[in-house]
């Protein structure tokens, strides 16, 4: 299985583009995965017992973002396999890295960068070289 990380900037949208292009030649299942850390607001009145609507405007809503990614993106690849979609509250490297355990290859994006900068990893992208238990792929901008 393909484990993407996807948190709705281009740079992610690029790693799932590829990935999904992997998949087409390999026969890989593919999973997208967003990580995300709740608004301090909604832990503080979670805490207190009361519970904001989540449908207040400005609210992130996860699942459907992950969702409008993963499908505008299966549209721009020809014969793209289903996508399974996973949503996950808490810290993205960590997230990632542990769902790399039942993962064959974990494909994030890298962010574009000049100059020094460009060849440091992100956080995210750092904890997943360091913790995952799979290969990581990081994929430049520009690459798909």
């Amino acid at each position: 299985m393909i484990l993407v990380g996807v948190d709705g900037s281009p740079a992610s949208r690029e790693a799932l583009r590829w990935a999904l292009a992997q998949a087409v030649k390999t026969g890989d299942a593919v999973e997208a995965t967003m990580a995300w850390l709740r608004e301090p607001e909604f832990v503080a009145a979670a805490s207190m017992g009361v519970h904001p609507h989540a449908d207040t405007p400005g609210h992130r809503h996860p699942a459907r973002e992950l969702h409008s990614i993963v499908e505008e993106v299966r549209a721009a690849v020809p014969g793209a396999p289903p996508v399974a979609e996973v949503t996950i509250v808490g810290d993205a490297g960590t997230a990632l890295a542990q769902a790399s355990r039942q993962a064959d290859l974990l494909v994030v994006g890298a962010h574009g960068h000049s100059g020094l900068a460009g060849f440091l990893p992100g956080s995210v992208t750092a904890d997943c070289l360091r913790h995952a238990t799979c290969p990581v792929v990081v994929v430049p901008p520009g690459r798909t």
